[in-house]
């Protein structure tokens, strides 16, 4: 299996981290699937856990995509630390408190799928920019 790493995360001593940035459209859901399959894959972990993690980054991202304002930006950023991979999804967002009800069938989803997940927004002068942080440890969908 080869290894990646980045130049930055050779000098700081990180993990390195992919980042992908998309426009927030339903039609760019199997890219972003796609992509946290495949880093899934390539640090081996098992089958199931690869089909949490795809279900989990599109739950997260049509959560955003459904807040955000026309022509937005969605971002991505997939770390993998030991044991784990953390998912951080970020986009301008209308209404920040629709992203993270925590009473809706999607949020119970995402609990299910996730071993840790939290929701943040930060308002700025524009608007409030949303992200959901996730992790979901490798072997983790034979809880």
């Amino acid at each position: 299996m080869a290894n990646s790493a980045s130049i930055e995360s050779a000098r700081d001593h990180t993990t390195p981290v992919v980042e992908l940035r998309v426009q927030a459209d339903p039609a760019q859901l199997s890219v972003l699937r796609a992509v946290a399959a495949a880093i899934a894959l390539q640090h081996d972990f098992d089958l199931d856990t690869v089909a949490d993690v795809k279900l989990a980054v599109d739950e997260a991202a049509t959560r955003l995509i459904m807040g955000a304002p026309d022509g937005a930006t969605l971002s991505c950023s997939f770390q993998l630390v030991p044991g784990r991979l953390r998912i951080a999804l970020t986009a301008p967002t209308a209404n920040a408190n629709a992203v993270g009800q925590p009473r809706s069938f999607g949020w119970h989803v995402l609990n299910s799928l996730t071993d840790s997940i939290s929701v943040s927004s930060e308002d700025r002068g524009d608007g409030t920019l949303s992200t959901i942080d996730m992790s979901i440890a490798e072997g983790s969908a034979a809880r």
